[in-house]
Parts: structure tokens; sequence; C-alpha cells
């Protein structure tokens, strides 16, 4: 058995103890750059203008939204949602200041709503200006780091067990732990940045992204807000290789959705100074990010489907499921009404939308399946990246495999 080949990409004392070994990543460069170029082709060809649209602009909400939950914001959607609005109306708008200068204190849920709107204005921004490898500077990264922080110090005086950002500041104390990680010595942040930046723009690829990602993490260069800087700063420079042209999926929305997984992997590679656990993860994302924008068309389709071929309301409940789910049992599909709806009510209209052949009925042993009957081009796309995907990840959510 050959021993795969490990390296220690970095110098300065800290980061040198970080090793990455690529031959066991679970993709290559040349894979990714292809499955990007296999959407885009999809994009061009099948994907409903209103469809891309709409995910265009929910992305930079949901990406933005994401970041802030995974600082535990207690934000809902539909109150990051609010704020959002905020942002597009008046991006100098500030609330915070008013509730001040009208005599009332200041609350968590201020915090969480401040906080946002600084990741939301900054990201907005950067996806409309976007930088460049040649652009990236230890002060371009303060900068970021003082745009997503502004005036959340002022916090400190009204919430409990507050950690303070010092906005556009690297990290001036060794106070900070990551679980049982401990960072960089504080006085090692600005050399090891610097060459971090250096590596990445000899190193312009996806892999060496991810890397930069981790090892910036690693070195924990601020005193808060770490995750959102090196959230944003991986968006921005996957773009910059032409990765999600069209800003269709987001990374951070993933990482959101699997941040079990996420906080571990960090953890794994942070502890063992092994590169190896987040960088897979973070191909992870970007692979599996990709489908869910093919799993969104499909679903807009048959939705689209559904509506057109009945007007039932009754009908459309019993097969809403099999928008999400390519085929459900009979069990399941009744599971979703049970308690809502008479089993022969039920029973009924899953008759009558197999007669009109709105959905087919397959018999597997003593089961019975039912999907809708409408082929759609996603569902062979889908079907034919997982059979490449399933090979490299050990893990694929649901979602995905049963679409």
């Amino acid at each position: 058995m050959i021993t795969p080949i490990t390296k220690n990409p970095f110098k300065t004392s800290f980061l040198s103890a970080f090793v990455i070994t690529p031959g066991i990543l679970p993709f290559n460069d040349q894979e990714i750059v292809r499955y990007d170029h296999e959407l885009s082709r999809f994009e061009q060809i099948f994907l409903n203008p209103d469809i891309e649209k709409s995910l265009i602009s929910k992305n930079e909400l949901l990406a933005s939204y994401s970041i802030s939950k995974a600082e535990l914001s207690s934000l809902t959607l539909k109150e990051a949602q609010d704020v959002y609005n905020l942002v597009l109306a008046n991006s100098d708008y500030d609330f915070v200041s008013i509730k001040l200068k009208n005599g009332k204190k200041l609350t968590q849920k201020d915090y969480d709503k401040l906080e946002y709107f600084n990741i939301a204005k900054t990201f907005r921004n950067l996806n409309q200006n976007p930088f460049t490898f040649e652009d990236l500077s230890p002060q371009l990264i303060l900068t970021l780091h003082q745009n997503l922080t502004q005036g959340l110090d002022i916090f400190e005086k009204y919430l409990t067990e507050f950690t303070v950002y010092k906005s556009g500041s690297w990290r001036d104390n060794d106070n900070i732990r990551v679980g049982k990680y401990i960072p960089a010595h504080y006085k090692e942040i600005e050399v090891a940045v610097q060459e971090l930046i250096n590596w990445l723009k000899t190193n312009k690829t996806i892999t060496a992204v991810a890397i930069f990602h981790t090892a910036l993490y690693g070195l924990h260069p601020f005193n808060n807000g770490n995750k959102r800087v090196c959230r944003m700063l991986e968006h921005i420079l996957l773009r910059q290789l032409g990765i999600n042209q069209k800003n269709l999926y987001s990374t951070s929305y993933y990482y959101h959705k699997q941040k079990p997984r996420y906080y571990k992997y960090l953890l794994y590679s942070l502890e063992r100074k092994n590169l190896n656990h987040f960088v897979s993860f973070a191909q992870e994302a970007i692979m599996l990010s990709m489908i869910s924008v093919v799993k969104t068309s499909l679903e807009a389709k048959r939705n689209e489907f559904l509506n057109s071929q009945t007007a039932d309301p009754t009908t459309r409940i019993i097969l809403k499921p099999l928008i999400k789910r390519k085929e459900l049992q009979f069990k399941h599909l009744f599971k979703n009404v049970d308690k809502k709806m008479a089993r022969q009510t039920f029973v009924t209209n899953l008759q009558k939308a197999a007669e009109k052949q709105i959905i087919t009925r397959k018999d597997q042993g003593r089961s019975t399946y039912y999907s809708l009957n409408s082929p759609f081009p996603e569902e062979e796309t889908i079907s034919s990246w997982l059979l490449f995907i399933k090979k490299k990840l050990h893990y694929i959510p649901d979602e995905l495999l049963l679409a």
C-alpha cells in the first residue's frame, strides 16, 4: 500500500503544524470544475428564468441568514427577511441609534438584527463589487471584519457574557478558545495572515481556498466574528475562480443545514492540526450545493405540473409530498394527512389522481409506490451526478438521495 503524501504548506511557527493530504480528499479541482460547467449548461438549457431569478435573490438572503445563524442568532427567517428589506431600501439605515435616541434599552433581538444587517449589507456589496485574488491583503481582511461587526460592541453594556469584537482590529490577547483548541499566539497573527495570503495567491485553486478558510479560522485572527470573515472570503474567492458565476448557491447555506457536521469537522481539523477534515467537508458543500440547484428546479416544475393537472385542493394536499420526493409508499403519503382527512377520502382522491394519470402506481412486493406522472430532465441529471458523488462521499442528505 502506498502512503499518500502529506504536506506542510506553511512555514510560520503556528501554521507549520497543520498538514494536508491532497490524495485522500474526496474530489480534485478538475472534477469540481467539470460539474460546475455541467451546472452552467443545465442552467442555460433547462432552468426556467423565473426559477433562476428566484434562486439568485433567495441565495443572498439565505447565505447571509446562514452566516448569522452560525453565530447562534435567534432571528427567524421571516425576521431576517424584514431586516434584509431594510438593506435593500436603505443600506445606511441605523435603527440602533434611532432606538437609543428615543431612550430605549437595547435587547438581544436588537443585537441579532444589527449583526444580520451588517452581514447582509456586506454580502450584497461584495457580490456587486467583488475583490480579486490580487486585491486580497491583511488590510482588506481587517476592513471586511470592520464592515461585518461595526456597531456591535455597544451591546457590551446591555448583554451578559458578551465577547467584544474590537471591530477591524487583530486579536490582541490569548484568551480565546474554540472548544479545547488554542489558537495562534496573538503576536503571530499578522505574519501568519500575510503568509496565508501569499500562499493563496500562488495557489489559486478551489482546494486552496478551502485550505485558506480552514487555516485562517485556525489562526482565529479576531476577538470575535472569525466564522463570518472566513465564509465571506470563501464565497467571493470561489466566484473569482469561476465557480458559481450566477450566484445560484452558497456553501454557507449548506454549512447551516449541516451545522452539527460543520462544527465537528472544523474542530477535527483544528484540534488535530489536520486540514483534511474541513477541506473535505468544504468540497462536499460545493458539490452538493450544485445538486441542490437542480433539485430546486425539479421541485418548481413538479409543483407547476401538479397545479396544471388538478384544481382540487384535497388532491393537491395529498400529492404535495411528491414535489420533494420522487416516489412515496402509500403509508407515507397517508401519514402526511392522517388525522386531517378520512382514510376513505384519501383513497378515493388517490385513485382519481391515478385514473387521470396525474400519478403512476408501482407495486413492489407488499408495498405500493406513487410518483408524479411527468419525468423531468432534472431527475436524470441528479441521478447521474449522484452516481459519481456516491463513490466519493460517505454521506449524502436524504433530501437529495430521494429527490
